[in-house]
């Protein structure tokens, strides 16, 4: 009922659509889909499927599940959190911690900083190109793209920031969501870091029941496929999503065949897999390939992705990155200079906290240091925030989903 709700819900305008085309009826169904109804739903459908199995005992007291079912930091946009992780939280006592509370204020600091500063910026190229693709070609197409995956990330984690600092607020400790997904070295390997509270969901009730590896490579390969189909289908009713879903799950069935060929390669050669060089050429590679998955994401259709595929790749301009046509977009010479910066300071930041908890050194500081790394931090966003009458203030893009 859960998992029937939602896809009816979400693919009704399709469902009537070609039910329409079929029966050459006129039939019009507009709905409202309920906020944040994808995540609350798979976190219902995980609390049922772990009863079910008999992995966790079903809860008796209604007032207790339904606090787990619509607990607000999470409702409308994750992660998706387990029942005997929160339960366990919820009710049990908490005390005030003076460092917990400041750490979670510097992280919601943290996220809108990702949102307004980065997140919105890289959002006016990226909506005045994808909205214009008929005029704009080469190196355009490629920024738009680039742009694309870093607004999407610096938006949905700079949420996850928010809603994670918001319940640390109240003692409540959420799974995390992000791990530095961009410095991943195979797209396999990017989709263990991102947006991890549904990947490890589609793995644990959709990939493993379904026999996972555990039946031969054919078998395996066509579980990819559904659970990335499935994947494309949970983001959105459209066959774009269909399309990057399918795209990432190719991309890991052909490094999964590929993987034995490229290790003799590299022996044969005598080139080492884990030096410099050859971490960044997976990485790049990674890159390039979900960069790929992201213009089908964002586009409006199908016909418009290849589109703007076919005029990346045959309108090369290099140019414009000194004639100045490229601050036609939107964004001028500083607002580039904002993003590339603002991006490496995140990025650098990710990689450090792989290795320390940068939180808590903070903590652990003076009240003079924290006082000066929060003024700082809001005279930052106040300066470099994109807000105003001017620029529309941009929804975060998982609220859509």
């Amino acid at each position: 009922m859960n998992l029937g709700t939602l896809f009816a819900l979400k693919w009704a305008g399709m469902e009537t659509a070609l039910i329409n085309r079929i029966f050459h009826t006129n039939f019009a169904w507009r709905i409202f889909l309920p906020l944040g109804i994808s995540f609350f739903t798979f976190q219902n459908a995980a609390y049922l499927i772990d009863v079910y199995r008999g992995d966790i005992p079903a809860e008796e007291n209604f007032w207790q599940y339904l606090l787990y079912a619509i607990y607000f930091p999470c409702i409308v946009s994750g992660p998706i959190n387990r029942y005997p992780q929160m339960k366990q939280q919820f009710f049990s006592a908490h005390t005030f911690q003076k460092d917990a509370f400041y750490s979670a204020l510097l992280r919601i600091l943290y996220g809108q900083l990702k949102k307004m500063v980065l997140a919105d910026r890289a959002a006016v190229f990226v909506n005045e190109v994808f909205d214009r693709y008929y005029m704009y070609r080469g190196l355009f197409v490629l920024f738009a793209v680039v742009l694309f995956s870093i607004q999407l990330y610096m938006d949905f984690s700079g949420c996850m920031d928010i809603v994670i600092g918001v319940s640390e607020l109240f003692g409540v400790r959420m799974r995390e969501n992000f791990n530095a997904p961009y410095s991943a070295g195979s797209v396999a390997d990017f989709w263990r870091r991102w947006h991890m509270s549904l990947t490890s969901w589609f793995r644990d009730y959709l990939y493993i029941p379904l026999g996972g590896n555990r039946r031969g490579k054919c078998r395996k390969y066509l579980n990819i496929m559904i659970v990335f189909l499935f994947c494309g289908a949970w983001h959105g009713a459209g066959f774009t999503y269909l399309v990057w879903g399918g795209l990432n799950g190719l991309y890991q069935i052909a490094g999964d065949l590929t993987c034995s060929v490229r290790r003799r390669v590299c022996s044969f050669l005598g080139l080492d897999e884990e030096s410099v060089g050859a971490v960044l050429r997976k990485r790049l590679t990674t890159i390039a390939l979900v960069e790929l998955g992201w213009l089908f994401f964002r586009a409006n259709g199908i016909q418009e992705a290849l589109i703007m595929l076919r005029r990346m790749v045959s309108g090369w301009n290099p140019w414009i990155l000194s004639d100045g046509s490229l601050y036609e977009a939107g964004l001028d010479l500083w607002d580039f200079l904002i993003l590339i910066t603002g991006t490496a300071i995140v990025g650098l930041l990710s990689h450090l906290g792989q290795k320390r908890d940068l939180h808590g050194v903070f903590v652990r500081q003076s009240w003079l240091f924290q006082a000066a790394v929060v003024l700082f931090a809001m005279a930052v966003w106040y300066l470099f925030g994109v807000y105003g009458p001017q620029i529309a203030a941009a929804d975060f893009i998982y609220y859509n989903f």
